[in-house]
């Protein structure tokens, strides 16, 4: 593949960008009785004052329906221990009540679930949407933080999680 370019080769960019570590979240909304979530690589802080951090979403997504109008989000940072679960969410076909079979979960205002067992959970609103390309950019507001444990995190590199203990 040495000295593919992207016109020549779309799969060139896929393989590039696998060699860049991702953080791993689950995003979780709700929206008019529905709740959905998905496991998300580009989830990054924007700023500081304000909180604001961001996320990518692709449009054909079952996740990007409830995104289009819902008012507020939940990120999920699970352990390394919690690749089943990550798994389950980048699962795209998956119906909604399936991705949340045997999860415990409680719920915020919104109607996000709010998976049991993680690391952290950041509660967002979501102040912008910018469509890019095949993707909308979410953006969001950091309303409430809750910290449970330290313990190590996930990455996602050249196609497989990875634990980040040191």
């Amino acid at each position: 593949m040495a000295g593919s370019s992207l016109k020549s080769d779309p799969e060139a960019l896929v393989q590039v960008m696998r060699q860049i570590p991702s953080a791993v979240t689950i995003i979780t909304a709700g929206n008019g009785g529905r709740s959905r979530g998905v496991t998300i690589g580009s989830f990054t802080s924007l700023s500081m004052d304000p909180p604001l951090v961001s996320f990518n979403l692709a449009r054909e997504s079952q996740m990007h329906t409830i995104m289009e109008s819902a008012q507020s989000f939940v990120v999920h940072i699970p352990d390394s221990e919690q690749q089943d679960l990550c798994n389950r969410f980048a699962m795209p076909n998956l119906e909604d009540e399936e991705q949340f079979e045997g999860v415990e979960v409680s719920r915020v205002i919104s109607g996000a679930p709010v998976l049991k067992g993680m690391i952290a959970e950041i509660h967002c609103l979501v102040v912008r949407k910018i469509t890019a390309g095949d993707h909308t950019i979410i953006i969001g507001e950091i309303r409430e933080i809750h910290h449970h444990r330290t313990d190590s995190a996930m990455i996602y590199l050249d196609g497989a999680y990875r634990n980040l203990s040191l």
